[in-house]
């Protein structure tokens, strides 16, 4: 799987159980340019793929996690630390622990906590 990286085209990489996830994607639609869409829901990244997405944003792979969501806590509890490969083992495994969703487009690429941020990508 090929991440967008061109201007004339974004990819999402969202979870469609998250109303933020489904919002975003309404946003994104609404614009006249390509959307290719990757729902956490049927397509697993590859731990390769989590880690291009960790650099090109500039985090360590743990902060693709959101820790403190009851999703997280209930499938392994209070986690301190772990290696770069556990993180990424666990996202590739659990994409629902993803943070927020990624939104790429050309040399651009950022998480999104907010459905407007879009917007920011689109310009």
């Amino acid at each position: 799987m090929i991440f967008a990286n061109t201007n004339k085209e974004i990819t999402l990489i969202y979870n469609s159980e998250e109303p933020i996830g489904r919002q975003i994607l309404a946003n994104a639609l609404k614009e006249k340019i390509t959307v290719h869409d990757i729902d956490l829901k049927y397509i697993k990244l590859t731990p390769t793929q989590w880690a291009a997405l960790a650099s090109q944003l500039n985090l360590h792979i743990s902060e693709l996690v959101d820790t403190k969501s009851p999703v997280f806590l209930k499938k392994f509890g209070k986690v301190e630390d772990l290696a770069e490969q556990d993180w990424l083992s666990l996202l590739a495994h659990n994409p629902d622990i993803l943070k927020a969703p990624i939104a790429l487009k050309g040399s651009k690429i950022i998480m999104i906590t907010n459905p407007q941020e879009i917007l920011y990508i689109l310009k």
